[in-house]
């Protein structure tokens, strides 16, 4: 055999061979799988690194419940992925970085995503995301992606990871995630910037979505999401949640069953105050995103498992966002440390049905809450009081423009909204332009 052909060989099997760990057996007893980073060691701050878990192609599972083991001093972000195939090269290289290659090779479905101390998530009854086997799962592998917000210390290893409940059990519904971005641009000295994305579903079989994670980087104060009907341009609350909170699955206001000719819109609003510098979208902590992670449960025989989504929204669903889209929830110090400093970290973390363990969004704005916020904040200090002024300064201004347009006749209004959504439209075939260049990216290098 020439020295070219086995060259050749190796040359082959370096770019396209799987290279993974095997599923570790369940915890004696349980029925809980532990998948760890094998011991990584990020080289630079803002490292990505993947390891992948090769299923068992014959029998197939569904995940019940997830649990973390991480903490946001090491890790900036966590996303599990059911993959059809991975990137790495071999069995004794299980971890590669990530940064600059997409996690997976084939069909690809985000599973789970976590960040800032973040509690677990526990699915509803009979329902479970399907993994494995030969049946109509594509999931062959399991791909933990961490980005990592440092570089460790001299000497140190990393073994951060999830703690997954798997049965073999059939489940009468399949859960699934709809991801929604959007693309922040965001000039310095702002006290409010939005982000917008529209998202008309296309799936025939509905979905129940059931529990929200927003996702922002420093500058992100609120982010929401809207049920929306085009036919009557209303809208109703999904999520509101606070991105420097722990980011995890929270309920929403109640359970949402969305099919084709629903849509969806997400905002998410910054605040750049004390910032000198124009910041972008990307992946490096120093940029900032603009992601809603929905997950729902939908029939195990025909429905979507995966779906991702979002467009410039039109004229008309810019129109349709609350005056209060931009206001963040009722300050909450326990939830901001807890994102920082978390509160424990063992090798063998349960969830607790203590509230103090898995503190629940606010989802739903109840009396009493504005004079309780009023009440606790401390006026004197803090930065948040001015960027509260002018957010409630920019919330009444958009509800006078709304109340100013209510009482503009008939025919002016035709006139300026023909002038207005002839200028939009214009400026949203460009916007579109970059939106679509920065999902390509998004989806490509960092899902």
């Amino acid at each position: 055999m020439s020295l070219w052909f086995v060259s050749l060989v190796a040359f082959y099997c370096a770019t396209f061979c799987d290279g993974y760990l095997q599923m570790p057996p369940p915890l004696p007893g349980t029925n809980t799988y532990q998948l760890r980073m094998p011991g990584v060691v990020p080289e630079r701050d803002d490292d990505y690194i993947c390891t992948a878990f090769k299923l068992d192609p014959e029998k197939e599972m569904y995940i019940t419940q997830f649990r973390v083991e991480g903490t946001a001093e090491r890790a900036h972000h966590m996303i599990l992925s059911g993959c059809a195939g991975v990137f790495t090269s071999s069995p004794d290289t299980p971890s590669w970085n990530c940064g600059s290659h997409a996690t997976c090779t084939g069909s690809t479905r985000i599973l789970y995503a976590w960040a800032k101390n973040a509690a677990g998530t526990r699915l509803p009854p009979s329902v479970g995301f399907r993994i494995g086997g030969t049946g109509k799962s594509r999931v062959k592998y399991l791909v933990v992606q961490v980005h990592y917000a440092t570089k460790l210390p001299p000497g140190e290893r990393d073994y951060t990871g999830l703690d997954l409940e798997i049965t073999f059990e059939p489940q009468k519904y399949i859960a699934g995630i709809l991801l929604m971005v959007a693309s922040p641009e965001i000039p310095p000295h702002q006290a409010v910037v939005n982000s917008d994305s529209c998202c008309p579903l296309d799936s025939t079989v509905p979905i129940n979505v059931f529990a929200t994670r927003v996702h922002a980087h420093a500058l992100g104060t609120v982010i929401t999401a809207y049920k929306y009907d085009p036919k009557t341009h209303g809208t109703e609350l999904m999520i509101k949640g606070n991105p420097q909170w722990p980011q995890a699955f929270y309920p929403t206001t109640r359970e949402f069953s969305v099919a084709k000719g629903d849509e969806i819109l997400i905002r998410c609003t910054y605040s750049s105050l004390g910032k000198d510098t124009y910041t972008r979208s990307g992946g490096s902590g120093a940029d900032e995103m603009c992601n809603v992670y929905m997950m729902y449960y939908t029939d195990a025989d025909n429905g979507t498992e995966f779906q991702s989504c979002g467009y410039v929204c039109n004229p008309e669903q810019n129109k349709a966002y609350p005056a209060d889209s931009i206001e963040p929830p009722p300050r909450n110090p326990v939830l901001e440390a807890y994102a920082i400093h978390g509160k424990r970290n063992h090798q063998l973390r349960k969830n607790s049905s203590d509230v103090q363990d898995h503190p629940e969004i606010i989802t739903q704005k109840r009396k009493g809450d504005a004079a309780e916020q009023k009440a606790n904040v401390d006026q004197s200090s803090s930065p948040q009081v001015a960027v509260a002024a002018a957010v409630a300064q920019e919330v009444d201004n958009q509800r006078q423009v709304v109340n100013v347009d209510k009482e503009t006749t008939s025919s002016s209004k035709s006139s300026q909204v023909a002038d207005d959504n002839e200028k939009a439209i214009r400026q949203q075939k460009q916007r579109e332009d970059n939106f679509w260049s920065f999902l390509f990216f998004y989806r490509r290098f960092l899902s």
